[in-house]
């Protein structure tokens, strides 16, 4: 064993043998039962360590446990621009801590720290005039001291230079964080007003402010495009491709050469087609169906080559290595390849000769897969379709059935094989959460001009079922043959997440004993039922924060959410690396090649990479849609809206509107009474009034405020309007 490796074994094992007081020599006992030898000296350095990071603390006399022990906690302080703040505890599902006002030790935002909790004291409730959304509850609230910093948050930041007298000085955007100063010689071409990432020289002290220097200027504060290009710069997204990536996609033809496909499977002639978003620019999946003469189908699920074009270690390639996914956010998108590439001779255009990695399944008349043949082929879309003719057509629109009497039967055919593997799929455990998801509308100045659901329909199911039982054959396959690749891996979740859940499930009247909580189909039940009631539409929102997130990685670990053994993402190259690699291995795999050591680790430092990335575009794309989100709710300030309470925390109430636009209710906005919160019935609840919030109640709401440039929408309860319905 390396010692970097036993040393976080030591560490794991370390934590789980303090859950009470004791020595080192305690500890080595401990770990001698469970066959683990260190000596004295290592186990007293991995303990220090253990001190300086917070997992663990130690006492005067020499005696170690974890911070829970000694009445103290480990977490994340969360500002309120109001000077008091909150520490979200790492440990398990403890409430977060008050911190009053001097008591943070000059602790920001997003630091690390370490804390003392101080006794639970008495509530009264929350009066007007003290500090509102200060936590409270039936049985008192913890307030607690900074004891120190362990980690501090990024030293660059994002927010707009402002003047205070003749200083300048620079407020982030969160409001959250103290002013910091800005220097002649340290704030180069920006001005008054703004938008820019400064980088943090000195926290400041009782006699000195912070200072920081600016560091790069996206433009006027007052736009929202500045603030979008702040939210890609502060998620480490690039926008312009390196030199020599261009160079090589420029030298790519654009249409494909003869000698191309030497070798491929010939497939041109072939009744195959795209089904895409009526938007689309770029297609990288087509699919094709045939009855065999034994009466299964042939599915033929077929992925544009990329990888022919971008060839490892080229500068295409580093590019899409460092992108790892293209961003999209309402009318824009910021592409992994070059559009030469990914709008161009890697898109499956129809009617033109294009590579392709082709998938051929046998599937029987109820799901069930027989055989897979894989291909390099070279194919000749037939059509390019949109979800919303496809949708029209299998409804039995007569007009566009007769636009497209070619296609119509083989769609009708697909739909049923779709619901088969639907069917197929939920038998054997998925979950389908069905969370609904927004679409910005925007004009022809890019300005939106509207928030609606974005619509699902059998097109959409047929394409998401091809795709999912493709990746799944490709998984099956490059593991049996032992071929190094990039999985798609969501664990099982945390008992103790499902617990919780389990717990607020039962708000709605459901009861899930400790056993259905090992069972996907009791959860999936759940969700079911929920899908009716639309009080009950917070349901499946809670229950996915309580799985895990689902991430890359160079192990085959299964995927808890679809219910499969094998899985990856083999079905979108142009906006994916992982696809790209996974067509790489492939390619390797038919050669008849085998894995190898060197393999293996690329495939382990792209599975990081290509996570990493992936988190970051999330939630890039959402702080932006918020922006979006947000100009278009600008143009209604004083209008009322129907919602629903989506969730509650310490200093507010989140309410969704039906057009999937979200804002919150401040408590400190709520004057009609003093409210407690409950946190473990997720629930508001007025002393004098009996007023009770709670999740998924309907209300009305009247938008107060709605900025482009931070995204923030601001909703009041309606005056004696709180309920509808």
């Amino acid at each position: 064993m390396s010692a970097e490796k036993k040393d976080t074994v030591l560490r794991d094992l370390i934590i789980q043998a303090t859950q009470t007081i004791c020595t080192p020599d305690e500890i080595i006992r401990t770990l001698d039962r469970h066959g683990i030898h260190a000596k004295h000296s290592e186990i007293v350095r991995v303990l220090a360590q253990l001190v300086d990071e917070g997992y663990l603390m130690r006492a005067r006399s020499n005696r170690y446990g974890r911070p829970e022990v000694f009445g103290c906690a480990a977490g994340t302080f969360c500002a309120t621009g109001r000077g008091y703040a909150f520490v979200r505890p790492e440990s398990g599902n403890a409430p977060d801590v008050f911190i009053p006002p001097h008591r943070d030790k000059g602790a920001w935002h997003g630091d690390r720290v370490l804390i003392r909790i101080h006794a639970e004291t008495p509530q009264n409730g929350r009066a007007r005039g003290k500090q509102p959304g200060k936590p409270s509850g039936k049985a008192g609230h913890q307030e607690g001291e900074v004891l120190r910093i362990l980690n501090q948050s990024r030293e660059d930041l994002i927010g707009c230079i402002v003047m205070r007298g003749k200083m300048a000085t620079f407020r982030d955007d969160s409001g959250k964080l103290p002013e910091i100063v800005i220097s002649k010689k340290n704030i180069g071409e920006a001005h008054p007003g703004d938008r820019v990432a400064i980088k943090v020289l000195f926290r400041g002290n009782e006699k000195y402010l912070p200072q920081g220097v600016v560091t790069k200027i996206f433009g006027s504060g007052l736009t929202r495009d500045a603030a979008a290009e702040a939210i890609l710069y502060e998620h480490g997204i690039t926008v312009p491709f390196s030199p020599e990536a261009i160079r090589q996609a420029d030298a790519i033809p654009l249409f494909v050469q003869e000698k191309d496909w030497a070798g491929r499977l010939d497939l041109r002639s072939q009744k195959l087609f795209t089904i895409d978003g009526d938007s689309a620019k770029d297609f990288d999946d087509a699919v094709s169906l045939e009855t065999l003469p034994n009466g299964h189908y042939r599915l033929g699920v077929h992925i544009a080559d990329v990888s022919y074009y971008v060839t490892e270690g080229s500068p295409l390639d580093q590019d899409a290595y460092r992108r790892g996914t293209s961003v999209y956010y309402a009318d824009k998108v910021i592409p992994m390849l070059p559009l030469t590439l990914s709008n161009g001779i890697c898109s499956l255009n129809p009617g033109v000769n294009r590579l392709a990695f082709s998938v051929f399944i046998e599937l029987g008349k109820d799901g069930s897969r027989y055989s897979v043949d894989f291909h390099r082929s070279v194919i000749c879309s037939y059509a390019r379709l949109t979800y919303n003719q496809v949708n029209r057509m299998l409804a039995g629109d007569w007009k566009e059935r007769n636009l497209r009497p070619d296609l119509a039967p083989i769609l009708d055919e697909m739909n049923e094989v779709a619901r088969q593997l639907h069917a197929a799929r939920m038998r054997r455990g998925a979950l389908e959460l069905n969370i609904p998801e927004a679409v910005i509308l925007c004009d022809r100045n890019g300005k939106a001009c509207g928030v609606e659901k974005r619509s699902r329909g059998d097109a959409e199911s047929l394409i998401e079922e091809f795709m999912l039982v493709a990746n799944e054959a490709v998984a099956e396959a490059l593991y049996r043959h032992q071929m190094p690749t990039v999985y798609r891996v969501h664990e099982d979740p945390d008992p103790e997440k499902l617990r919780v859940f389990a717990s607020q499930a039962r708000l709605f009247g459901y009861r899930l004993r400790e056993k259905d909580l090992n069972d996907t189909h009791q959860l999936q039940n759940v969700l079911d039922h929920a899908a009716a009631d639309p009080e009950q539409q917070a349901l499946p929102t809670l229950l996915l924060r309580s799985l895990a997130r689902a991430r890359y990685a160079p192990e085959c670990a299964g995927h808890y959410g679809l219910a499969a053994k094998y899985y990856l993402h083999f079905t979108s190259p142009i906006r994916r690396y992982p696809d790209l690699v996974v067509h790489r291995m492939l390619t390797r795999m038919l050669a008849g090649e085998q894995g190898s050591r060197e393999l293996a680790e690329f495939c382990e430092q792209a599975s990081l990479q290509s996570t990493d990335r992936e988190q970051a575009a999330a939630e890039a794309e959402r702080d932006i849609e918020k922006l979006y989100m947000a100009e278009y709710m600008s143009g209604y300030i004083g209008h009322s809206f129907d919602g629903y309470i989506s969730s509650i925390t310490s200093f507010g109430v989140y309410v969704q509107l039906d057009n999937m636009v979200e804002g919150m209710v401040r408590l400190d906005t709520m004057h009609n009474d003093w409210f407690e919160f409950d946190p473990d019935r997720m629930t508001l609840f007025g002393k004098h009034t009996g007023q009770n919030y709670h999740l998924g109640m309907r209300v009305n709401v009247t938008l107060v405020n709605a900025s482009s440039t931070s995204g923030l929408i601001d909703f009041i309860f309606t005056p004696d309007e709180h309920s509808v319905g």
